[in-house]
């Protein structure tokens, strides 16, 4: 090979390379984005106390191993469950993939058949699972009878089941789904269950037992919905309250869902199904809310394994790690039920890879990290902490929030479990009462409006988080009624406008841009109207913050520095728009369609910021641009530019010093 066509070959791989790195990037390395944040959930309404709550627990594949079956006959199989069962029996029914055969008599064996001592099904109603999904690629491990040994085992623990059929139903029509009832507090609500698997390891299934999934069911051939799975779910939507269907599919060991899972999501969401399960890659896999037809889904694609002993693939793949996925599910007022979203406790297998186990707040942060990226909740909003639940409370996906004069639920509560814990008194102060429709800061629309002491907060249903509850500029408003001859000014460079270092130092920790906008006013000195006495103070959009008087540098910060009481100074939004509500909010209106959006250095403005900024005196804040896969794009190309310079000097000295050798 000639030195030109070497380099002519080295410059073309090197802006190879430099393409497919760059495309990997441009992407953000996943162009379905299920590596970003899913700042759609969730979805709690605005709190109608006549609201009633439903929690639905998933765990994933439940397929025992030799080493956990010895476990099992040594200490009983009740032993297995014992860290994680108050946190299954915090929820109103739990589910498993039950992946395997139950059938005495037959040796009792792990991978690659499995066969389970029928003593497993009692404990694992014991410990709260009362409904398992039989359609996977194990449940023929011992053939057709063992199936039906499998199946007449679960009736007899008294745990429900759909995915499989006896071979004396097989001739029959097959119910095509498995009503749930779930009752609380004297409400119902039923829900369709369904299951169905890609296949069964090429184990013949003579009788068609076993509920098929894809058109095809070999392992590599996985897509292509089965029109009868789209017909299930679609009658199971017309006859019941919500439908979860439970989703035995992709390929082993993989972090993110193939194309078949992502198609066949969005099939199944479309014919009606409100939450799918997934399971059969032995790792987690994302969480996502698909938007069909004015509707929402709840998936996740893979929960990983429930109890398995994997734990030799834990590095690579984190096939040790699942979580328990707690499932919302609210019954309004009006009768109508939907998903409210999701919270997981991440969970582990301890004692030699034997039993599941939550995993602890500290010493494994590694491990905890991948599941909130994977549970696409990177600052672990929705984690459930892994201290055990008392007896019969439940572990509520919408908690709700307890004040000395009341209690705030839906995503008025979601709005203050995302401020640090110790801070909710301070930057709320007492309800002044409960949730009521009223105008919205812009004077435009009415919606669910909360007022406490400190703050007055409004629902936005169509926006994501953090934006779907945002405090009116009563701030401003406050200021504009005090001071009715001065200006309003945004002061945008936040650092500057913030003289003092107290001040400064609690609008960083406590909230900053979001939570009280931008300054408006410099340091003043005001009288304190129940107590006489001075106090510096400075105004932003959404609040005041002030200097407590007589209070040392020294003590904790949220005693040196206060929000004003402007809830209680707020002359009301008759008083500020000129005109009382009109519209009516629906409890249940649903958020938009769900965006993943990258974190920015910029907030955007909130819903209700449009009208009241046309009363201020502003200009354009700088808005620093993002473009850093141009920036790696341009570095590329003068990189390559560089390169293809040093070949070229290269081969002209290459040219010479041949030159000279053939004179």
């Amino acid at each position: 090979m000639n030195f030109n066509h070497a380099r002519t070959v080295r410059v073309i791989m090197i802006i190879f390379l430099l393409i497919a790195g760059f495309a990997r990037d441009v992407t953000a390395q996943h162009a379905d984005r299920l590596d970003m944040p899913l700042l759609a959930a969730n979805m709690c309404g605005d709190g109608n106390p006549g609201d009633t709550h439903f929690t639905f627990a998933a765990t994933g594949d439940t397929f025992l191993h030799e080493n956990i079956q010895a476990v099992g006959e040594t200490h009983g199989y009740d032993y297995l469950f014992d860290y994680v069962r108050p946190f299954l029996q915090a929820a109103d029914i739990a589910y498993a993939n039950f992946d395997g055969a139950m059938l005495a008599g037959s040796p009792y064996t792990g991978y690659p058949a499995f066969n389970f001592n029928p003593a497993l099904a009692p404990a694992l109603r014991n410990a709260g699972i009362g409904v398992v999904s039989t359609a996977n690629n194990h449940i023929l491990d011992r053939g057709p009878h063992g199936l039906d040994a499998t199946l007449a085992v679960l009736d007899q623990a008294g745990i429900l089941h759909h995915g499989a059929v006896s071979t004396s139903a097989s001739s029959q029509p097959r119910p095509p789904y498995l009503p749930l009832t779930l009752t609380r507090d004297g409400v119902r609500i039923t829900i369709g269950f369904l299951s169905f698997t890609w296949g069964t390891n090429g184990l013949s299934d003579p009788y068609n037992q076993v509920n098929l999934l894809w058109a095809s069911n070999v392992y590599g051939q996985q897509g292509d919905v089965r029109p009868e799975v789209l017909a299930a779910i679609a009658q199971a939507r017309r006859e019941t309250d919500l439908v979860i269907v439970a989703a035995h599919w992709g390929y082993e060991y993989q972090f993110y869902p193939d194309s078949s899972q992502i198609e066949g999501a969005r099939r199944m969401a479309e014919a009606g199904a409100d939450v799918i399960l997934g399971a059969q890659s032995h790792t987690l896999q994302p969480v996502d809310i698909i938007e069909t037809n004015g509707r929402q889904t709840l998936v996740i694609y893979s929960l990983a394994n429930f109890l398995a002993s994997q734990g030799a693939f834990q590095i690579p793949y984190f096939s040790a790690t699942s979580v328990i996925f707690y499932v919302g599910i609210i019954r309004h007022t009006d009768g109508s039920v939907r998903v409210s979203g999701y919270r997981y406790l991440p969970t582990i297998h301890v004692d030699h890879d034997t039993r599941p186990a939550p995993i602890p707040s500290q010493g494994q942060e590694d491990v905890v990290r991948h599941v909130r990226l994977i549970m696409r909740d990177v600052d672990g909003l929705r984690q459930v902490a892994p201290i055990p639940p008392t007896p019969g409370d439940q572990i509520a996906v919408c908690p709700t929030i307890p004040f000395a004069d009341g209690q705030i639920g839906g995503d008025f509560a979601q709005y203050f479990l995302m401020l640090p814990g110790e801070s909710i008194q301070a930057l709320a102060g007492s309800l002044l009462g409960p949730v009521t429709l009223d105008m919205t800061g812009d004077c435009r629309h009415t919606t669910s409006v909360l007022l406490t002491e400190r703050q007055r907060l409004e629902w936005h249903p169509a926006q994501d988080w953090p934006y779907r509850v945002v405090g009116t500029q009563i701030g401003t408003e406050v200021y504009r009624q005090r001071y009715p001859d001065r200006l309003i000014e945004r002061r945008f460079d936040v650092d500057a406008a913030i003289a003092n270092d107290r001040l400064r130092m609690f609008y960083t920790q406590y909230g900053g841009l979001r939570l009280f906008g931008y300054p408006i006013s410099d340091l003043l000195t005001e009288l304190d109207d129940h107590t006489g006495q001075t106090k510096t103070v400075q105004y932003f959009e959404r609040a005041r913050l002030e200097l407590v008087p007589d209070v040392p540098d020294t003590a904790p910060l949220l005693e040196q520095v206060q929000l004003g009481l402007l809830g209680r100074e707020y002359a009301g939004s008759v008083a500020q728009c000129g005109t009382p509500p009109v519209e009516r909010a629906a409890h249940n209106a649903p958020p938009s369609a769900p965006r993943a959006i990258a974190p920015s250095n910029t907030p955007p403005l909130e819903p209700n910021d449009s009208a009241l900024t046309m009363t201020l005196h502003t200009t354009s804040p700088p808005v620093p641009a993002r473009h850093g896969n141009l920036w790696l794009i341009w570095c590329g190309i003068m990189l390559a530019s560089l390169l293809i310079m040093i070949e070229a000097i290269a081969g002209t000295r290459y040219r010479r010093e041949t030159d000279r050798s053939n004179r």
